[in-house]
């Protein structure tokens, strides 16, 4: 849960690209 809440605050930050980049990321780790 906090991994998570940490790549929202990154999304929040950076914007789109967090969004695209956050969620390939997450996929890699699964």
């Amino acid at each position: 849960v906090a991994k998570y809440n940490q790549l929202l605050r990154i999304e929040e930050e950076l914007g789109d690209f967090a969004v695209y980049a956050g969620f390939d990321a997450f996929r890699l780790k699964r």
